[in-house]
């Protein structure tokens, strides 16, 4: 009866401490740090700019993100879609800007690396899209796109 109750109290032990390290998923590049939620006016607002760019309205998601990050400056989604609708409305220098605000935040996610080398190779820019997505593969070793287009930016510097 009493080694049941060691085993109990042990095992709360590793509870309390796997919670407290913020490690409690298993994501393959997650960041172990955990990050605070965003605000949730920030979320509506970007929930809404996500809804304007996939029918389309690029300019409207802009300003949907845009608020977003003024509500959240800390909020790294609306910063990574920021970039993206950036790159569809042909302001290549102003979404590479997007993404390193950013990465400035989550230095560890793939897919804005990737998609700052992609911006990146539409500028001509091709060792530093080579360096993006370098960092992409990283991060995630496995990442078929960012494999493919590190062989593009390869490719043109020869």
């Amino acid at each position: 009866m009493r080694s049941n109750g060691i085993v109990l109290v042990v095992l709360a032990i590793m509870l309390v401490i796997v919670l407290s390290s913020g490690c409690t998923e298993n994501n393959a590049g997650a960041n172990p740090v955990m990050t605070p939620a965003p605000v949730p006016a920030a979320v509506d607002l970007h929930k809404k700019g996500f809804d304007a760019y996939i029918n389309g309205n690029y300019t409207t998601a802009l300003d949907f993100y845009n608020q977003s990050i003024a509500a959240d400056p800390k909020y790294t989604r609306a910063w990574m879609d920021k970039g993206n609708v950036l790159v569809k409305l042909n302001r290549t220098s102003e979404a590479i800007s997007s993404y390193d605000s950013a990465l400035a935040l989550e230095n560890d996610l793939a897919i804005v690396w990737n998609d700052r080398g992609e911006a990146l190779m539409t500028i001509g820019n091709y060792t530093e899209a080579r360096d993006s997505f370098d960092k992409a593969l990283q991060i995630a070793p496995e990442f078929a796109t960012a494999k493919v287009n590190r062989d593009l930016a390869l490719a043109k510097l020869k």
